[in-house]
């Protein structure tokens, strides 16, 4: 499964959240009768997504997930069923936050 983000206007964690509520009224709005399971997963990736990625690291490593451009942005889930972003279909390292115990 792969989403493609729009960051021509936002940078990717807005991006992503304005996708989040997107599939969210689109799944409540959805007839019983249609297929909701691609639905309820690209709703899983991006929760995932906003609760687990380090945005500030991101934006400040990969300059195109600031927003403002022009470039293909997608996340996506591999075949190991772990997060991936990819900009202009080069697949980057994205960071997970750091929690301290204390």
């Amino acid at each position: 499964m792969e989403i493609l983000l729009d960051l021509t206007k936002n940078c990717i964690q807005t991006a992503i959240k304005r996708k989040y509520n997107q599939r969210i009224s689109e799944y409540f709005k959805s007839n019983p009768a249609d297929n909701t399971e691609i639905i309820e997963s690209e709703i899983s990736l991006l929760k995932e997504a906003l609760e687990k990625l380090d945005f500030s690291h991101l934006r400040s490593t990969y300059p195109e997930l600031q927003g403002g451009g022009t470039d293909k942005i997608t996340i996506a889930e591999n075949t190991e069923n772990n997060m991936t972003i990819s900009i202009n279909d080069r697949i980057i390292h994205a960071t997970h936050k750091v929690y301290k115990l204390l």
